[in-house]
């Protein structure tokens, strides 16, 4: 567990947090979200899209600034703001997130405010997608809500599904991105809609577990990296499916090793991929890793990662109380500062 001095540093930088994403009022740069600017509509194809949003990556404000790429808030960070404040007792900033949620998309499901260009997908702004779908129905449904969800939701959810066996993520893509499918397992069964499609997805992600008991990105070679925090996500949902009643057999548990095993240094800082040799500076990474922590019920002679792991994250706060990769870079309110927000507040609430 959290040594008790090391909790009140969490709160205090769970406060400062909270209160940089209220001075912006939850909006603010993303990471992705370079096809904002007008430039956009003028590019010929996927490899100058991808372009552009690289270069607003990593561009810092300049290149935002040159790019005229807006401020955004989005759905996602709601989500991850409205779990957090739950979980420090602000009952009515969790509720009041989930009312604005709810309304800006008329009850689900839920996209991204801008278009999105990977190396494997594109999809239009506002086209569903599963991540942002799920991170809505967590938050929802732990405000009690989830019978305000309109029903459009789980039919969406369901035309996902794949005869060979999945969830896509969006439906302009095929690919099998195995967080993905199983966070769409999830959705299902948070909704009530816990069919026969949820038991194969979760045999399907099984299936293509390693024997070690890793799991690629996705299913195909120009998915084949192992990151820590697409592991999380794979273990969370696969943890919430075990807990409803689905078969998982050991699959979690392999999972849960294997991260523990390849995802840290032996100083106990956490690293991006399988088997780093540097530790991560990607604050979504680490705040999810951390949250997944104690989420995991992590002890025995891995329970000092908690503490290292928390620090590590910490330190990537800037006095402004905003969450940044870098002293250079920005500050990310869905990637970096909601996830921050959400692995403090659980840490803080952490006792020994």
């Amino acid at each position: 567990m959290i040594r008790s001095s090391l909790r009140e540093e969490i709160q205090a930088s769970a406060d400062e947090a909270l209160a940089f994403a209220l001075r912006h009022d939850f909006a603010g740069p993303d990471p992705y979200d370079g096809l904002l600017s007008p430039i956009a509509a003028h590019l010929p194809g996927p490899k100058a899209r991808q372009l552009l949003v690289q270069a607003n990556k990593r561009g810092g404000a300049i290149s935002r600034a040159i790019l005229r790429v807006p401020p955004v808030r989005m759905g996602k960070t709601l989500a991850l703001f409205s779990l957090a404040a739950g979980l420090q007792g602000d009952e009515q900033l969790a509720q009041r997130l989930v009312d604005t949620l709810l309304a800006e998309s008329d009850g689900g499901p839920w996209g991204y405010e801008f278009d999105v260009q990977t190396r494997w997908s594109y999809y239009p702004k506002g086209v569903p997608n599963v991540v942002a779908t799920a991170f809505a129905l967590r938050a929802i449904d732990a405000a009690g809500r989830i019978n305000d969800v309109s029903a459009r939701t789980s039919e969406w959810l369901n035309s996902l599904y794949d005869a060979r066996g999945y969830f896509h993520y969006t439906p302009t893509s095929d690919s099998l991105i195995h967080n993905g499918s199983l966070l769409a397992a999830e959705a299902l069964t948070r909704l009530g809609y816990s069919s026969t499609y949820c038991q194969t997805a979760i045999d399907t992600t099984v299936a293509h577990q390693a024997p070690g008991g890793a799991w690629a990105y996705g299913s195909s070679e120009s998915l084949a990296w192992r990151d820590s925090f697409h592991t999380v996500y794979v273990l969370d949902s696969l943890q919430y499916l075990g807990q409803r009643g689905f078969n998982i057999g050991e699959a979690y548990e392999a999972g849960r090793r294997y991260w523990l095993d390849h995802f840290f240094l032996p100083d106990g800082r956490a690293t991006y991929f399988a088997d780093g040799k540097r530790p991560s500076n990607d604050v979504h990474n680490l705040a999810t890793v951390a949250g997944a922590l104690i989420r995991h019920k992590v002890d025995g002679h891995h329970a000092h990662l908690q503490d290292r792991v928390y620090a590590q994250l910490m330190a990537r706060q800037g006095r402004d109380g905003g969450y940044r990769n870098s002293s250079t870079s920005q500050a990310f309110l869905r990637w970096n500062q909601g996830h921050a927000y959400l692995a403090l507040a659980l840490g803080a609430q952490d006792e020994e």
